[in-house]
């Protein structure tokens, strides 16, 4: 019994120990591997497919995700014709797989094409037919301007703005690539260049008389958009309707005694005019007749005038008018660098017949400015 006692005893201990030696490595030396003792066989494959190769692919050019001409309202306007002396927005969608702080410079460039395809911006032709809008991000203080034309007359920089939409490409790598809306406001003048045929959709430039852009991004690396191999170069057109104004005009005084060939008041009124394109201007007359006694008159065809193109003074020829610029199917060239003609010359002069009723005369004058189209 004794004997039995102690071997019931030294199995309970076995045990105790056995226990305790399991909850010892489990709390001290770790979790406990269990190793199954059956022989397995041959293993002559395994198999785990539970990871991937992850590789993430940085585009070293910044890129144009998107871009737009808008109206105030939002109403796109590429291949469309604009208003002069209305507001415009380009908007850009532009990331940078470096961040923002790698973006330089971005450069909007327009130009009218003069009826030939492509083109190119060319500051020195002048205001009317050059835009240049410029993102400046060389100190990473960003700012925005209107480069060309640098006077505000041709066309006026009203201001810009810029939106972290970082996420928002889905080309993009979270961690590595920023992305930004920027947006210029502008608003092209009276003269800017008229422009009647940017009719086919598809971008590119592939309408002539229409205006032509480019967008392009330069980074800190010397990298452009245009050489990006996904986007490639950002080209598009637009167009200008036409615009015509006779803004002011002087009034002639002439004072004179009859015979007197001619007579006039020895001095020039200004015509002030606006025509976005190649322009004629003309004028007519009535004939002079008496304020106080409607009988009395002076025939138009005493009546000269001069100016502008037409020197020296010359006659009406009775109902035809005279042309100061161009002729009734020519045209003058428009200005390339101007937000308005001021034609200065003018001249008005009256062959007073002899024995002519004294007293004050007046005619209706009508001046007469046409765009090509």
């Amino acid at each position: 019994m004794v004997k039995e006692r102690r071997k019931k005893i030294y199995s309970s201990l076995l045990v105790s120990v056995f226990v305790i030696s399991i909850f010892s490595h489990v709390f001290l030396f770790g979790p406990m591997v269990m190793v199954s003792r059956a022989d397995p066989g041959d293993v002559s494959d395994s198999y785990y497919n539970a990871t991937t190769l992850n590789v993430t692919v940085l585009q070293l050019e910044p890129r144009i995700n998107w871009y737009d001409l808008q109206n105030a309202t939002g109403a796109s306007f590429l291949n469309a014709q604009l208003d002069v002396n209305q507001n415009y927005y380009f908007r850009v969608n532009i990331s940078s797989d470096q961040g923002w702080a790698d973006i330089e410079y971005i450069w909007i460039r327009a130009w009218a094409d003069l009826g030939t395809d492509p083109g190119s911006f060319n500051g020195s032709l002048g205001g009317n037919i050059n835009l240049n809008l410029t993102y400046d991000n060389s100190t990473e203080t960003a700012s925005a301007f209107m480069a060309w034309p640098n006077n505000n007359s041709e066309a006026t920089f009203i201001g810009w703005s810029e939106v972290n939409v970082t996420g928002s490409d889905p080309g993009g790598s979270p961690g590595y690539t920023n992305t930004y809306n920027i947006t210029f406001i502008w608003r092209p003048s009276y003269q800017f260049r008229y422009t009647p045929d940017p009719t086919d959709p598809a971008p590119g430039f592939n309408d002539t008389w229409s205006w032509n852009f480019n967008i392009t991004v330069l980074d800190d690396d010397g990298y452009y958009s245009y050489n990006n191999p996904i986007v490639g170069e950002t080209i598009n057109e637009f167009g200008i309707y036409s615009y015509t104004e006779i803004v002011s005009a002087g009034w002639p005084v002439i004072v004179g005694n009859p015979g007197d060939t001619p007579a006039y008041n020895n001095s020039y009124i200004a015509i002030e005019t606006r025509s976005n394109g190649n322009y004629s201007f003309s004028v007519n007359v009535t004939n002079l007749t008496h304020k106080l006694n409607p009988t009395y008159f002076i025939q138009n065809t005493s009546i000269l005038t001069a100016g502008g193109e037409l020197s020296p003074l010359t006659l009406f020829p009775g109902n035809a008018p005279q042309y100061y610029y161009g002729g009734v199917a020519t045209f003058t060239a428009a200005l390339n660098n101007s937000s308005s003609l001021s034609t200065n010359d003018v001249e008005w002069a009256v062959n007073i017949p002899s024995g002519q009723f004294p007293g004050d005369y007046n005619a209706s004058i009508y001046y007469h400015l046409r765009t090509q189209t």
